[in-house]
């Protein structure tokens, strides 16, 4: 029996050391698993950061492309206030000048309407003169030639309003006629012009 176990203890030793030799391949062996997932971890760790470098750059290019392009479009913004600014000014003067303009024109338009009504009475007004001379003139010409026949006076039509005068065919005589009516009374004239006239038929 001693014997037996004294035969088993070396057995037992070797399996001793077999198992911990096992044991040390195992940690080992987990070991290398270990640090072959770290680097996998570390490559894509500085993966992941190369990449978020980049889209950082990419970003702040964005960025700064954005804020060129904003400052840009806020200074043209800037001019074309300015120039609408100058625009308004240069357009007061102008809108100035053109109710200026509407007033006067209506004004003329209205001094036209008012040449029309007046060019139509001229033209009725001429109407009614045409009218009333066709029927005049004849008589007049004919009492002045029934004046002049039965008075034999041929007046003066050319001289001084204040002036009677003209010439008096009585046979072969010729008298002039010269009186100043500013001198004399209308029944003076009257009676001297009247006594002109022959009463012989």
């Amino acid at each position: 029996m001693a014997t037996l176990t004294e035969n088993l203890q070396p057995l037992e030793d070797v399996s001793k050391d077999i198992i911990q030799i096992l044991s040390t391949l195992e940690t080992h062996t987990s070991l290398e698993k270990t640090l072959a997932k770290e680097e996998q971890v570390l490559d894509l760790l500085l993966e992941t950061e190369a990449t978020a470098s980049t889209i950082i750059k990419a970003f702040l290019a964005l960025e700064r492309n954005v804020a060129e392009k904003l400052i840009e479009a806020e200074g043209k913004k800037h001019n074309s206030l300015a120039k609408l600014c100058q625009i308004e000014q240069e357009l007061k003067p102008i809108a100035a000048e053109n109710a200026r303009a509407e007033t006067e024109l209506q004004f003329l338009l209205k001094e036209l309407e008012e040449l029309k009504v007046m060019e139509e009475e001229m033209e009725q007004l001429q109407k009614e003169v045409d009218e009333d001379t066709t029927t005049a003139i004849p008589s007049a010409v004919y009492l002045a030639q029934l004046y002049h026949k039965v008075t034999k006076i041929q007046w003066d039509y050319d001289c001084d309003p204040t002036l009677i005068r003209g010439v008096h065919y009585n046979g072969d005589v010729a008298q002039p006629i010269n009186i100043d009516s500013t001198q004399h009374s209308k029944t003076f004239v009257c009676d001297y012009l009247w006594s002109l006239v022959s009463t012989d038929w």
